[in-house]
């Protein structure tokens, strides 16, 4: 029988989880996980627990967006009535049709025709739990579900065009939840993964990279400072980790990289924007969807731990993942090691107050082998090979092996380098590729965190659904069927991102391994 979460763990912003029995994660972070701010309460709410369900309701959740909804239009002291109003209505003291008469008098926001609809809904209402009957009130009020979207569509399941973009994830409809396990260095507590990042891919597989240059920053910890989210930074210095020990270069290219291309965080989607809100959110809403996949615990109640010597199936992976899912995941290797995967969702509505809906991946679902994989401990003591006595040391590493980046020349001088997708570009960060000697024969293949790279139709690209193509090295520059020269048409600027060629283009270019 599948261990109980801990009382601490929130659920997952998803909707219909497949088996909350199974959401649970390690002790020392359960404790953590009750600290993240605007987390609501769990499904056992309401059973025997009224009153504490009611304040944890009214201090993260209605005050906050009653606030925020009436801020223009009422007083602190209208404030402090219609949180005293609220109060009473969750402990069952005032009817709802009360409090709503109250608050939509005293905001004048709604019409009569939205009274009208509540004051129905309240007639339905009978002696349900607390939450449940503030779920049924705030949900008419409009306050954190779904209020501005009437009618929400789901992202990539729409039959029709949506007409207003703020309540509609596009084109960046699938949302990935992306996870490290990592080893070499090994970063976070030694029984859990690890967050990536939150990245909104087409409905097709591809994706957009850095939509909004004007919101690029370089100053996360302070935004999230600045707006009070101490405790939010706290759990993301735990669990949201960078292998160079840099946590805050690791959150800023997530953002400026992905959380930009998000469409529903556009200043324009927010009533009374403040500065840089939506960072805050998609931070907020990373490490949310994240407290509810529980890697490490989902695959330890299948028996699949990390161990020096075991080794595991794919399938027993992906079907450990996939029960509790709904649906497969991509699972990345490295080297035969388990260190990736991505959990992938569709939004009902925005991504703020919308609810994420388990969905299959596009395309392939990662790069490892069937069998043979490892799940490598973090933490392991160092190892070394003795040098015979006279001998030199060995290397330790050999280039187009291990990780490293591809810097790229044209006409002898370094002009940035490749990213993760296999483009060109040069004023970002370059990304980490692996290289790993050819099983095949001579020369060697080529990935990153998007997937393998091979040459597909005369381009040079790296994703899940490619094969892993074979390469070489020509006087220390990649070289590809013998060839070390590429081409592009033109020497990328600014955020430009171009695609890396076989075939004659404008600008020639070359690129070189550097060991990381």
């Amino acid at each position: 029988m599948p261990p109980t979460p801990h009382p601490e763990l929130p659920p997952s912003p998803s909707a219909n989880p497949p088996s909350p029995t199974s959401r649970r994660r390690p002790a020392d972070e359960a404790a953590r996980d009750g600290d993240l701010p605007h987390v609501p309460p769990s499904s056992g709410c309401g059973r025997g627990y009224g009153l504490l369900c009611a304040v944890s309701w009214v201090l993260h959740t209605v005050f906050l967006q009653l606030a925020t909804s009436l801020y223009n239009t009422c007083s602190f002291l209208c404030l402090l009535v219609s949180s005293l109003f609220i109060f009473l209505f969750l402990l069952h003291l005032i009817p709802s049709w009360a409090l709503a008469g109250l608050i939509l008098i005293m905001s004048g926001r709604y019409s009569l025709s939205a009274l009208w609809s509540l004051l129905v809904s309240a007639s339905a209402v009978t002696a349900t739990a607390g939450p449940a009957r503030a779920n049924n009130f705030l949900r008419f009020l409009g306050l954190p579900q779904n209020a501005a979207c009437p009618d929400p569509m789901t992202s990539c399941q729409n039959t029709t065009v949506a007409q207003d973009l703020c309540c509609f994830n596009a084109p960046g409809g699938q949302l990935l939840l992306t996870q490290f396990w990592d080893t070499t260095p090994s970063t976070g507590p030694e029984n859990s993964w690890t967050i990536h990042g939150l990245w909104p891919d087409h409905c097709d597989g591809t994706y957009d990279a850095y939509c909004d240059p004007a919101r690029e920053y370089k100053n996360i910890t302070a935004i999230l400072e600045a707006s009070g989210k101490t405790e939010l930074l706290d759990y993301m210095s735990t669990f949201w980790k960078d292998y160079q020990n840099d946590d805050e270069n690791l959150w800023e290219h997530e953002w400026n990289k992905h959380g930009t291309c998000i469409n529903t965080l556009e200043p324009k989607c927010f009533d009374g924007y403040q500065g840089q809100e939506e960072v805050v959110n998609y931070f907020e809403i990373a490490a949310r969807t994240y407290m509810g996949l529980n890697s490490y615990a989902i695959l330890e109640d299948a028996g699949i731990v990390p161990s020096t010597t075991k080794t595991y199936d794919l399938a027993q992976i992906q079907d450990a993942l996939t029960a509790f899912h709904g649906h497969p995941v991509s699972i990345a290797c490295t080297e035969g090691r388990l260190d990736e995967i991505w959990y992938h969702f569709h939004v009902r509505g925005n991504i703020v107050t919308g609810d994420f809906v388990p969905a299959a991946p596009v395309g392939g679902k990662g790069d490892c082998a069937a069998t043979g994989i490892r799940y490598v401990p973090k933490n392991l003591p160092a190892t070394s090979t003795p040098t015979p006595s006279g001998a030199a040391p060995a290397p330790t590493r050999t280039p187009y092996s291990g990780e490293g980046f591809l810097q790229a020349y044209t006409g002898g001088v370094n002009k940035g380098c490749l990213i993760a997708a296999g483009t060109w570009y040069t004023t970002g960060t370059c990304a980490t590729y692996t290289a790993a000697k050819n099983d095949f024969g001579a020369g060697f293949t080529l990935k990153t965190n998007d997937g393998p790279c091979d040459v597909v139709d005369g381009i040079f690209s790296c994703s899940i659904g490619n094969p892993a193509g074979t390469f070489t090295s020509v006087d220390g520059s990649l070289a590809y069927e013998g060839s070390a020269v590429f081409y592009a048409a033109a020497v990328p600027t600014r955020t430009k991102q171009l695609d890396v060629s076989t075939s004659v283009d404008n600008v020639e270019v070359s690129f070189v391994w550097e060991a990381r």
